[in-house]
C-alpha cells in the first residue's frame, strides 16, 4: 500500500470542498494562533538518504522514518516524487490537522516536552502530536484532525490564561 486514497486530497472528487477541523474553535482565537491545518503530510518510511523533497520541509522522526511537511496542494506531487523501492511513503495530509502558535510560555502550559530539542513528537494537550519550533518563541503543532478541536481549545484556554 503506497496511500490511502480518503487521507489524499490530491484523489479526492474534484466538486469535494476542503474544510479545516478547527474552523469552528478557531473562530473566536486571540492573535498568535494560526490554523496550519492546509499542510500537507507525507509519511516516508525506509530508506531516508536521497530523499528528493525540494520545497518541503523534512522532519527526522527516526534514522528510518520522516514526516515531510508541504503546502497542500502539492502533496500528491511530492508524494510521487518521494516514493523509491525501499519506502513506504503515505500521504497523510487529510488526517492530520496543525496549529501555529507563539510563546514559550504557552507551549510550556501545553506539553512537557523538552523546547530546546525540537522537532519532537510527544504529547501536547493531551494529545500525541509533532511539534516544530521556528524562529524565536513561535510552535507549530500537529495532530491527528479528530482531536482538532479539543486540541484548540486547549490551546485558546492556555492562551487566555496568560492574557489574564
Amino acid at each position: 500500500m503506497t496511500h490511502l486514497d480518503f487521507l489524499s486530497p490530491n484523489l479526492a472528487a474534484a466538486d469535494a470542498r476542503w474544510a479545516s477541523p478547527l474552523e469552528r474553535a478557531l473562530a473566536h482565537a486571540h492573535a498568535g494562533i494560526e490554523d496550519l491545518s492546509r499542510t500537507g503530510v507525507i509519511e516516508v518510511r525506509g530508506e531516508l538518504d536521497g530523499l528528493d523533497a525540494a520545497g518541503a520541509e523534512v522532519v527526522r522522526l527516526t534514522p528510518e522514518r520522516a514526516l515531510v511537511l508541504c503546502p497542500f496542494e502539492e502533496a500528491g506531487r511530492l508524494r510521487s516524487r518521494v516514493s523509491g523501492a525501499r519506502r513506504l511513503v503515505v500521504d497523510l495530509s487529510a488526517g492530520w490537522a496543525g496549529l501555529r502558535i507563539q510563546g514559550e510560555t504557552l507551549m510550556r502550559r501545553l506539553t512537557d516536552l523538552d523546547l530546546d530539542a525540537l522537532p519532537s513528537a510527544g504529547i501536547v494537550a493531551h494529545v500525541h502530536g509533532l511539534v516544530v519550533r521556528d524562529e524565536g518563541d513561535v510552535f507549530r503543532i500537529y495532530f491527528a484532525q479528530e482531536y482538532g478541536h479539543s486540541v484548540a481549545e486547549a490551546v485558546i484556554d492556555a492562551a487566555e490564561g496568560l492574557a489574564r
